[in-house]
């Protein structure tokens, strides 16, 4: 579980509780169904507009598997693992499925099927797992395009329901007593406003954002995945395949990687 993406999601719903408590001496009036309807019904009108229900349907489970889900960042852990790798294909080629544990990461157990089961030469793995990679980026692409789409929306019906409410306003001005309702009509115009911006800004717009985070970690950990198991194949030094990959960390990452193997190649698991 991600706790992070857990905490995230209630501190939005306590920061807009806030606000709505904080900024009014009648809170009943944010519960007004005419802002509502115009920017959520509106949102999710566009969006099924603009691309198809099968298409929606998936970036719903995705976003939640995603952002709730556990990560698969753990670069260091799976260096060690692929080092670990490395030793048991120059003792054993057709051993090494066995090697893997039962969280590895998806791309590695699939690269190291190739290796045992069809016996893929280094050129052969690299233009696969190439290939891959290319269709998992783009299948990333299409799930930010979505969310980015639809992220966009919502302030623009926010504005639209504003401009209804003045509208309505400014009809009744010449009617008796108009001048005392023109204050609870304002506000009651701009609720729409501000339920655009919170939509937009505390739940889309950081959805958006940590779905490129996860897929660019993704890119990564495929690339370190895709270089060592080229390497494992081409019978590479494991100290050299670790000083190889180690290049995809920071300094600080490095620094740990270090220390945590005691300057030595040593195995481990891939984070789930």
């Amino acid at each position: 579980m991600n706790f992070a993406g857990l905490l995230g999601a209630f501190a939005a719903v306590a920061i807009t509780v806030f606000a709505i408590l904080d900024s009014t001496k009648n809170p009943k009036i944010f519960a007004d169904p005419h802002g509502i309807i115009i920017v959520v019904g509106g949102t999710i009108t566009v969006a099924l507009i603009s691309f198809s229900f099968k298409k929606l349907s998936d970036a719903f489970k995705i976003v939640v598997r995603k952002t709730l889900g556990r990560e698969r960042d753990n670069y260091i852990d799976t260096i060690k693992l692929i080092v670990k790798l490395a030793d048991a294909y120059r003792v054993n080629p057709k051993g090494l499925e066995a090697q893997l544990p039962a969280n590895a990461h998806p791309f590695l157990r699939d690269a190291v099927q190739m290796i045992s089961n069809f016996g893929f030469t280094a050129d052969e793995m690299s233009d696969v797992l190439t290939n891959s990679m290319k269709g998992k980026l783009k299948r990333d692409e299409e799930e930010l395009k979505v969310w980015h789409t639809i992220s966009r929306f919502p302030p623009a019906f926010g504005l639209l329901g504003a401009t209804l409410g003045m509208i309505s306003l400014l009809q009744t001005l010449g009617e008796p007593g108009a001048q005392s309702r023109i204050g609870q009509a304002m506000a009651t115009a701009l609720i729409a406003t501000f339920y655009g911006l919170v939509v937009a800004n505390l739940i889309l717009l950081p959805i958006s954002e940590k779905l490129g985070a996860v897929a660019s970690s993704d890119k990564v950990m495929r690339s370190i995945i895709k270089d060592g198991v080229i390497m494992i194949v081409e019978k590479k030094h494991p100290t050299y395949i670790e000083e190889f990959l180690k290049q995809f960390l920071s300094p600080t990452q490095r620094a740990q990687a270090g220390s945590d193997s005691g300057g030595g190649s040593a195995g481990g698991k891939v984070a789930a």
